[in-house]
């Protein structure tokens, strides 16, 4: 007959370590705002970055005398192309770092990774897009020369090196970072707090090297500032409105995807 006065003694669910300052999903109807809410909340970003890519036309002047300021000391000074290369090379590996670990963290998880890349793509495509409609040209074409500057046709505003920068990083952040999230995205799969190791990796290291390439394409004579302000603008907030419209749709196409075995074993990783 077995002893009621002993407690039983329960083995903790193994977690990763990595993943254990994240919150579950929150579910219920009163846990995130409604879609109007996020729609509001996503167009509230595409309409800062609009207003910021206006201003930052309107201050062509004084970019270009910034310009020409910097590019007098700055435009034969060696390794500045690899900085705006390479930058976007590391964000890119960040990205699939991102997208290997997420597969630990659920559906949510996979789900916020799969939003925050389609929104870097339709970053890019955005400014691709801002970039044939403005049509500026470069400081490079008649104001000053330097060793590689692009061929005409390839616009200068905005800067497409900055955007996508800026975008991967704002993925990085998003999907891998703790204790970050787009402000009316659903699920709020993060938790409140984060070791500093995790911050340096998700947050500080991408932003950083964001920054690096736009300055990088300012200090190699081939971009204005403003071009760099604006690129920075857009991937930003196209990143975010992307994140907050579709990460709890995609939560719940991930989790039905999931239903089939062959499809949770890509997705997700074996507990």
């Amino acid at each position: 007959m077995p002893d009621s006065s002993r407690t039983a003694t329960l083995t903790p669910p193994r977690t990763d370590p990595g993943l254990a300052h994240e919150a579950p999903p929150v579910a219920g109807p009163d846990a995130s705002p409604g879609l109007a809410g996020q729609a509001l909340a996503a167009l509230s970003w595409l309409a800062g970055a609009a207003l910021v890519v206006l201003v930052a036309r309107l201050l062509r002047g004084p970019s270009e005398a910034l310009y020409l300021a910097l590019t007098a000391r700055t435009a034969d000074l060696p390794g500045s192309g690899l900085v705006a290369e390479g930058g976007v090379l590391v964000l890119l590996g960040l990205c699939a770092a991102v997208a290997w670990r997420s597969r630990r963290g659920g559906p949510a998880a996979v789900a916020t990774t799969l939003a925050a890349g389609a929104g870097a793509v339709v970053a890019y495509a955005a400014s691709e897009a801002v970039k044939s409609l403005v049509r500026q040209p470069r400081g490079c074409w008649e104001l000053v020369e330097v060793a590689h500057c692009p061929v005409v046709g390839d616009w200068s505003f905005p800067s497409n090196h900055t955007a996508i920068a800026a975008a991967l990083a704002t993925a990085v952040v998003l999907a891998g970072a703790p204790a970050v999230r787009a402000p009316g995205a659903v699920p709020a799969r993060h938790g409140y707090r984060a070791p500093w190791h995790a911050v340096l990796t998700w947050v500080v290291l991408p932003v950083v090297l964001a920054v690096a390439v736009a300055a990088a394409r300012v200090v190699e004579g081939v971009h204005f500032p403003h071009d760099v302000v604006a690129g920075a603008a857009v991937g930003v907030a196209v990143v975010v409105a992307t994140v907050t419209l579709l990460a709890g749709p995609a939560t719940t196409a991930v989790t039905a995807a999931c239903r089939v075995d062959g499809v949770r074993r890509v997705l997700l990783a074996a507990s």
